[in-house]
């Protein structure tokens, strides 16, 4: 895809790359199929770190898997790391009796910390809708790391982004339950959106359960936060979906810095 006017820039959304209108909000028409893959993995922010000579031939050396809402990436799989194109991803951790869960997207490496110490005990992971990734086995990934140093830099960096986003979006306990909530969509439209043909983008394949589990607290508590959204007119909600009427109010209401790429425009067809 060209993009003729600076002020247009790509942006991910579900597998597909459209075109995004810095100047008036808006999502254009958008890439499918092979070019998107293409557009997935120069976009992808793990894959982005290496050059470009370097990272096709990482790509074109893995297996790309694609799959659905349930199916699980890690636990008892096998010892695979994924590099997520697209898709939403729920990852929990176990210390004892506590319980850790992190919702992951677009450009998150699953596993990543394995790489790194092989003492830890991997998370287990599943689907929250269609996902796509790279899967590499543990071991190559860690050989890969250890004889590269643009690999283990690039990871590095992943994983510092992952745990920044453990206290940035999650670790948020001073504030109300709702804006905790606003807070982790203006995150989740940032790493795991699909289109939506009225608002450009929306966040699809979270159950409330799961909300309440990555916040911590319980799923009446996450009912009434979005009761208090809805009310707000900051959401509206259908079978695991959740749309936003205006994004920058939701980030203003979640007391979170506006994000650059704000979207505003309906989704045109392909």
């Amino acid at each position: 895809m060209s993009y003729p006017r600076a002020a247009l820039q790509p942006m991910v959304l579900g597998s597909s790359v459209y075109s995004f209108d810095e100047e008036t909000g808006r999502v254009g028409h958008g890439l499918s199929g092979p070019r998107a893959l293409r557009a997935l993995i120069d976009l992808n922010p793990f894959l982005a770190e290496l050059s470009r000579t370097t990272r096709h031939e990482f790509a074109g050396g893995l297996a790309t898997r694609s799959s659905s809402r349930n199916a699980q990436l890690r636990g008892s799989v096998g010892a695979v790391v994924h590099i997520v194109l697209s898709g939403c991803v729920y990852e929990e951790s176990s210390y004892g009796e506590d319980t850790t869960v992190r919702i992951h997207g677009t450009g998150a490496v699953l596993g990543v910390a394995e790489v790194f110490n092989p003492e830890l005990h991997a998370p287990t992971a599943r689907c929250l809708n269609t996902t796509l990734s790279l899967a590499v086995p543990l071991a190559r990934m860690r050989t890969m790391a250890e004889h590269n140093g643009r690999i283990a830099s690039a990871l590095g960096k992943v994983l510092a982004d992952q745990l920044a986003a453990g206290e940035r979006v999650y670790g948020r306990r001073t504030l109300l339950p709702e804006q905790r909530l606003a807070g982790l969509f203006v995150y989740l439209l940032d790493k795991c959106a699909v289109p939506c043909v009225r608002y450009g983008r929306m966040v699809e394949g979270p159950s409330q359960s799961d909300l309440a589990d990555a916040l911590s607290v319980s799923r009446a508590t996450v009912e009434s936060a979005l009761k208090v959204l809805r009310d707000r007119e900051l959401v509206t909600t259908g079978y695991r979906q959740y749309r936003f009427p205006d994004e920058r109010e939701l980030a203003s209401f979640g007391r979170v810095r506006t994000p650059s790429q704000t979207v505003t425009g309906s989704v045109e067809g392909r």
